[in-house]
């Protein structure tokens, strides 16, 4: 077993402390890369090794922010484990020997979050859920739940007046209580106190805070991608390790653009991108980040229409001056996409003032619609100004 598995870290010992106590909820408010997530589905895990037949559901907002975080988080701590358990992947539901089992799934499956009872609760990113959802969820649940989440909301959100029920344990943890974090990944934290204070007290210190400089405000959420827009594109954004491959789907109307979700996975490699594209895009033309070449070129020898962005000086900001022309509407289901727009800011400097420059950070879904804004909007690489254009920019 690995040591990251070993180690008892601060959030799993208070845990522990709060269900031994007898506590019904324990709300795990934390910062960016505090291991929220990880240390809990850790302490999920012994819980259910311990406790035969026990009963525990998984939920998020959203079926493909499971898939793409939490579901694989805990098919990881169980390979590590070595726990001989048994994955149901169509039902999404894991079988332990000992009979207990757990099962995923999202609050837009209606027929679940109204179903069977359960003996856990563990809510992951607890913010992106209303409260209604939760009152279903925490009624039909018999021993106790857990949330986690960052505190980017206002002080009328539902978890501000759960934490102050007597019957829930809240703490808050930040990045400084994960043993395990990379000193590249800290910096790029510490770095939020100058680019933006709000971030820096949701990310970096864990606080509740209201987002300020939001790059886009004009954003709404919407049931469903429109069907009746015939030319749609695929826009995407390549990570790995730290950053994950953001794929989405735009759409142009005269004064919206609309944005799905397909993709938002770090861990991806080549041929799992290609498939994702191969079962996810129709005849759409796919956009994508050209920093890698070989990387396109191995797409596009899949017999995917891909190109790349032809970026130039000034790129950036020109994308987003005319992606600011847009209402931008998001799917509900693209709850990586909607987290992005509501935390991508302006940079400050260290006197606080407003820089016309957006920060580095909450910005991969939101540059895959970029690359599609610049090819298919602005019509790629500009034109080289002759002495007419420049007479007319001086005069």
């Amino acid at each position: 077993m690995s040591e990251r598995l070993v180690q008892t870290t601060r959030i799993y010992s208070e845990i522990t402390t709060a269900i031994q106590k007898g506590y019904k909820t324990v709300s795990l408010q934390g910062s960016s890369r505090s291991s929220k997530t990880y240390n809990t589905l850790i302490w999920i895990i012994l819980y259910c090794l311990s406790n035969p037949k026990t009963r525990v559901s998984i939920v998020r907002a959203t079926l493909p922010s499971i898939r793409g975080s939490v579901f694989q988080d805990f098919k990881e701590i169980v390979q590590k484990m070595g726990v001989n358990g048994i994955m149901n992947k169509g039902m999404f539901i894991y079988t332990f020997p000992n009979g207990s089992w757990v099962e995923f799934f999202s609050t837009d499956s209606e027929q679940k979050l109204r179903g069977r009872k359960r003996d856990v609760l563990f809510v992951n990113e607890a913010n992106e859920l209303h409260y209604i959802a939760w009152q279903q969820l925490i009624m039909r649940t018999t021993r106790f739940a857990i949330i986690d989440y960052n505190p980017s909301f206002s002080d009328d959100h539902w978890i501000c007046k759960l934490n102050s029920d007597p019957r829930t344990y809240h703490f808050i943890s930040t990045y400084k209580d994960n043993p395990f974090l990379e000193q590249t990944i800290i910096d790029e934290i510490e770095s939020l106190k100058w680019k933006n204070p709000s971030l820096w007290r949701i990310y970096g210190l864990g606080l509740q805070a209201i987002v300020e400089g939001l790059v886009f405000s004009n954003t709404e959420q919407i049931d469903h991608f429109p069907t009746n827009i015939e030319r749609t594109y695929i826009g995407v954004d390549y990570g790995y390790s730290n950053d994950p491959t953001a794929i989405v789907r735009v759409a142009f109307s005269k004064d919206r653009i609309f944005v799905d979700e397909i993709a938002y996975n770090t861990q991806l490699l080549t041929s799992d991108i290609i498939e994702i594209l191969k079962n996810n895009c129709r005849t759409e033309e796919i956009i994508s980040e050209s920093a890698d070449p070989r990387l396109v070129q191995e797409i596009y020898r899949a017999r995917l229409n891909i190109k790349p962005v032809h970026k130039y000086g000034g790129s950036i900001q020109a994308g987003i001056t005319k992606m600011l022309e847009y209402k931008i509407c998001i799917t509900k289901s693209s709850a990586n996409v909607w987290k992005e727009f509501k935390n991508y800011t302006w940079a400050q400097d260290k006197e606080g003032k407003w820089l016309n420059t957006p920060i580095d950070k909450f910005n991969h879904a939101i540059d895959a619609v970029r690359y599609v804004v610049l090819e298919k909007v602005l019509g790629g690489v500009p034109k080289k100004m002759n002495l007419k254009d420049i007479y007319k920019k001086v005069y």
